[in-house]
């Protein structure tokens, strides 16, 4: 039988690159002003505004504790008044769904200005991509060496990027635009129109080419979706400017299918899910990137966790780890200093990442180690 193993990153496997951490990005959001051009400052700062009217009007919060706000307690009341149909004090359904938008494409751009302006190096990370293509590449030799995936809870493209440049740097035969892809596992498209780089990776299969998974959880930054045919759109950005964040982008298969040019109905929007307890899953896509992990857990041999820290909030993606998991599966799992419950004598060792995966992992054979991205790093992709 062949062996696969799943690699499962959080939110540390990218801080370790300079991705700031959730409990960083309301203060990140407001840090955006006066970083783009001035047409995209005039934008940013008109959704700045909406943003800062929301939490001080709306959740009555001191100008003292904004920048420590919980993004869990922004969205949780708007998505329970959207999903509800239910106005939240002076705010229209309608109006809720617009605030939440801009809060979207702050985020996307309050994450790509915090990894730019880090000095961290993003040597771990081209490392892991090599690491993983090397069993990705072993298709191209027998298409049922299916070995290696990776889930990923995190909405930053970096891991994205260095898998896409490490396959263009592939050296391809004649009228070849691929020998690999990046697999999100669902329907895509390319933003641009003439990138055939970007393909489904069923379609890499079929034309004896192999496809590098990457499952994304809760989306990511680099897709767009057309909210009439579902398809998402996708683009590598090897420099990003704020692109589709501030211009507005449309379905080209639905323009000429339903002869629609420019139509609100088609327009593409952010597929972002939140950190909420009512996180929707419902979009199609989404249900088949939840769908294809369940099927990669499930045919795991060994999951390896890399930064992350198995949050309660992901209460969905332990149901699928629980029900989805070999009895007999290899289990590791790297984690910081910090989340090391033998650190602490009182009952703060009951809130660490590492009592966490103790008790969840109780029944099981696993290792836990406290080295970070660094320890795991060194191990395997030295």
């Amino acid at each position: 039988m062949t062996s696969k193993t799943v690699y499962i990153l959080g939110a540390g496997f990218s801080m370790d690159s300079g991705a700031p951490s959730q409990a960083k990005l309301v203060k990140e959001i407001y840090d955006l002003k006066g970083k783009f051009s001035r047409t995209q400052n005039e934008k940013i700062d008109s959704w700045l505004k909406v943003f800062d009217d929301f939490l001080s009007n709306g959740l009555n919060i001191s100008e003292l504790e904004k920048n420590y706000y919980s993004l869990e307690d922004v969205y949780t009341p708007i998505d329970k008044c959207i999903n509800e149909n239910n106005s939240f004090k002076g705010y229209t359904v309608q109006g809720l769904i617009e605030i939440r938008d801009y809060i979207n494409r702050l985020i996307i751009l309050a994450i790509r200005n915090a990894i730019d302006k880090n000095s961290k190096a993003k040597t771990n990370i081209e490392k892991f991509a090599s690491h993983i293509l090397k069993s990705a590449r072993e298709r191209l030799t027998d298409e049922k060496k299916d070995l290696v995936s990776v889930v990923t809870t995190n909405w930053d493209i970096m891991l994205d990027n260095s898998i896409f440049k490490l396959l263009s740097d592939e050296k391809k035969g004649e009228g070849e635009y691929f020998k690999g892809v990046v697999d999100y596992c669902c329907y895509i498209s390319s933003l641009d129109e003439n990138d055939h780089s970007i393909k489904p990776g069923l379609f890499a299969l079929g034309r004896k080419g192999y496809n590098v998974k990457l499952l994304k959880l809760h989306g990511s930054l680099n897709w767009m979706q057309c909210p009439n045919c579902q398809r998402l759109y996708v683009k590598f950005y090897k420099k990003f400017n704020g692109g589709y964040v501030f211009d507005k982008k449309y379905c080209r298969h639905c323009e000429k299918n339903f002869q629609l040019k420019e139509d609100p109905s088609i327009q593409l929007g952010v597929n972002l899910i939140m950190p909420t307890f009512l996180k929707n899953l419902n979009n199609i896509q989404n249900k088949l990137i939840w769908q294809n992990s369940a099927i990669e857990i499930s045919e795991a041999s060994k999951i390896v966790f890399i930064g992350y820290s198995l949050p309660l909030a992901d209460f969905e993606f332990k149901q699928m780890l629980s029900r989805m998991t070999r009895k007999n599966v290899e289990i590791e799992v790297y984690l910081i200093q910090d989340d090391n419950p033998d650190k602490y004598n009182d009952n703060a060792k009951f809130q660490t990442a590492g009592y966490r995966f103790q008790n969840f992992f109780s029944g099981r054979e696993y290792s836990i180690h406290y080295g970070g991205v660094q320890e795991f790093i060194d191990k395997y992709c030295s």
